[in-house]
Parts: C-alpha cells; sequence; structure tokens
C-alpha cells in the first residue's frame, strides 16, 4: 500500500496546476503544458487501487481503507476536472488553428466555426493570442479587427451563449504588396551595406545610424499615415514621410535579423509623459542590451540658422544600454522570458555636434 500512496501523491502535486490555470482560458503556454498531463495513468492506478480494494487484497485496517476511499474519490474528482478543462483548451487550439492561416494570408475578411458554449471576449483574446505568435506582424502590420458572432440560442445553456460561428473583419496597416517592397528594401540594404565580415557591433551601428538619419518623427499627416503609408510600420520611414516609435523598432527588427542578428521587441511607458513607448534589446557577443532608436533621433531646437545637413544628426543616448540605465527613462512590460540586459556596452560612439563653418552650420 505504500508504493501506492506514493503514485496518489505524485497525482496530488501533478493536479497543483489546476490552481495555476483559469477554468477555460490560459496562454498557450500554460494550455499546452496542462495537455501534457497524462490522466490514464491516475485512472490506471485507480482501476487497480479499486480491483484490489474489492478484492480484498490491501489486507489493511477498516480505518485506513476508508481513508484511501476519501482519497480515491478526491482523486476522482481531480481527474474529471482536469479532462473537462482539457477538452476546453483542445477547442481553444482549435479555434487558434483556424485563425492562423487567415492571418498569415493577410486576409481582411473570414469567417470560422465554433460550435461550442463560448463568449465573444474569449474569442477575441484568442485571436490576439494568434496575432502575438509573431511580435513584429502584432506590433507592425496588424491595425485592428472587428469580431461578430452568431448564435443558437436553442443550444445555449443555463444563460451561457452557444456560438455558431465567428466573423472576422481585419484592418491591416499596409498591403501585401507595400509588405513585400518593405522587406525586399531591407534585403537589398543590408546586402549593400552590412558586409559579412562586420562584427556584431558595427552590425547594429550601421543599422542604428541609418534608421535614425532616414527618419523623421511623425505622427501623421492625416488618419495615422504619413505619405499615405502608416505611421506605426517601417515603410513610413522607408517610403513615407516618417513615422512613430513602432516604425523605428519594427524596421530596426527587420534589419537587424536579415543581418543575422539576435533582438527582441520591449513596450513600457514614458517616465518623461506617460506615453506608450516601444524600443528593441539585441544580442552582441552573447549578451543583450537595449537599443532606442527613436529616442536617440531626438527633436533638435537650433535658432541660430538652418542646419545644413541636420538628417545625418545622431545620438546614442539610448544605444546598447542595460536595464538599470533604460530604466532611468521608462518603465517596462515585464515578461518570463524577457533576457535581462545587466551591462551597458563598454563603449559607445560621440553624438553628433553642430559647428559652423564659414558661416553656415553643419552636423558633424
Amino acid at each position: 500500500m505504500k508504493n501506492i500512496k506514493k503514485i496518489v501523491l505524485s497525482l496530488v502535486v501533478g493536479l497543483g496546476l489546476l490552481t495555476l490555470c483559469p477554468k477555460s482560458y490560459a496562454s498557450t503556454t500554460s494550455e499546452a503544458k496542462f495537455l501534457k498531463i497524462n490522466t490514464k495513468k491516475y485512472r490506471d492506478v485507480l482501476d487497480e487501487v479499486g480491483t484490489a480494494m474489492r478484492e480484498d487484497k490491501l489486507k489493511i485496517s477498516k480505518e485506513k481503507l476508508d481513508k484511501v476511499k476519501i482519497l480515491m474519490d478526491s482523486l476522482e474528482k481531480a481527474i474529471n476536472k482536469v479532462e473537462n478543462i482539457q477538452a476546453v483548451y483542445r477547442d481553444n487550439m482549435k479555434i487558434r488553428d483556424q485563425i492562423r492561416p487567415h492571418l498569415q494570408n493577410r486576409d481582411t475578411y473570414f469567417v470560422i466555426d465554433i460550435g461550442e458554449v463560448s463568449s465573444n471576449q474569449k474569442i477575441s483574446d484568442l485571436f490576439l493570442d494568434v496575432a502575438r505568435e509573431d511580435d513584429y506582424f502584432y506590433y507592425g502590420q496588424y491595425g485592428s479587427a472587428r469580431i461578430d458572432t452568431t448564435y443558437n440560442p436553442d443550444k445555449s445553456i443555463d444563460g451561457k451563449t452557444y456560438i455558431e460561428k465567428a466573423k472576422f473583419d481585419v484592418k491591416y496597416r499596409v498591403g501585401v504588396d507595400m509588405e513585400y517592397s518593405t522587406t525586399d528594401f531591407v534585403k537589398k540594404w543590408v546586402g549593400e551595406n552590412i558586409d559579412p565580415s562586420f562584427t556584431e557591433y558595427a552590425k547594429v551601428k550601421a543599422i542604428h545610424d541609418y534608421i535614425v538619419k532616414k527618419n523623421f518623427y511623425n505622427k501623421g499627416d492625416r488618419n495615422e499615415e504619413s505619405g499615405g503609408v502608416s505611421i506605426y510600420h517601417p515603410a513610413s520611414i522607408i517610403y513615407g514621410n516618417g513615422g512613430v516609435c513602432n516604425a523605428y523598432a519594427t524596421l530596426f527588427d527587420l534589419m537587424a535579423k536579415e543581418a543575422g542578428l539576435e533582438t527582441r521587441f520591449l513596450t513600457g511607458k514614458s517616465l518623461r509623459n506617460g506615453e506608450d513607448h516601444m524600443w528593441n534589446m539585441v544580442k552582441i557577443m552573447g549578451k543583450w542590451y537595449h537599443i532606442d532608436t527613436t529616442w536617440d533621433d531626438p527633436v533638435i531646437n537650433f535658432s541660430e540658422k538652418d542646419i545644413e545637413n541636420l538628417g545625418d544628426f545622431v545620438t546614442y543616448d539610448y544605444f546598447l544600454k542595460s536595464d538599470e540605465e533604460i530604466k532611468k527613462s521608462r518603465s517596462i512590460n515585464e515578461s518570463k522570458t524577457r533576457p535581462q540586459a545587466p551591462d551597458n556596452f563598454p563603449t559607445s560612439p560621440e553624438n553628433s555636434k553642430i559647428e559652423e563653418i564659414d558661416g553656415k552650420y553643419y552636423v558633424k
């Protein structure tokens, strides 16, 4: 009986995951872990113990037998609960699997089957799960979505709605042609400007300087567009009249990855004005650093005269910084998977300066 108790105890510990999971919705990672719980082996244990009890093979006192029965009953209920949640999680996966190819194909309107008791909020959450699987897509390409559902009141139970289908009307920040043009430009630029022999540091600096010099921060000429391109998409920097931090960060991500670098997106709020903000982390020589091309492209107030080459102005105040340093200027929306940046990079280029030469002002 001692071995059986050990097996039952391990079951109780394993089912402790229940306390960490919502009844009907969790992150895809949590759901995947929960679905790996093999309830069959625990049911086999219960069957084995039940058979031994019926055949009077346990040879224990009535008092101990009663305790075993109570424990068996509680485990049976726990297993039933796990299997019910697993069924819900499998339905969640089914819905996500239907949404995913439509977003990959950039479909603007599509319908999927639900066929269960659910809610609009849950379907919206599952949709966002899929959208967030690719950070570049979520921050650069995805705009918004309207979700409508059709109901079947005959199958609704206890005030809970049975949803037949969900209809999605999705808006993307640019069309497929513009997306292809952007990625083609990035490949061409990296091929012409990033030599394979460059160090990782040299690659990062070249990309940083290009983006800062190329872009002018622009909240939009009209309708959140600059030059007819969404200010949140990297194409606003390449083909439009400039964009916001999303554009800076997503273009850095595209270029850095094309150059063979490992990057991450980070979001948070500016400590200066409380506005939402986005930047990147990049890995150099095995260590992670923060890099913010948006804030290294400052607005310049120069009252003397026009600057001949103003677009060449670059600063490095937020170039390859540590967690401690970057947190002086913004909060970070933390996640368990975010890499840590314990140090600033050992060296940093000098910021641009403005000099007068023959009565004219230049960026040096």
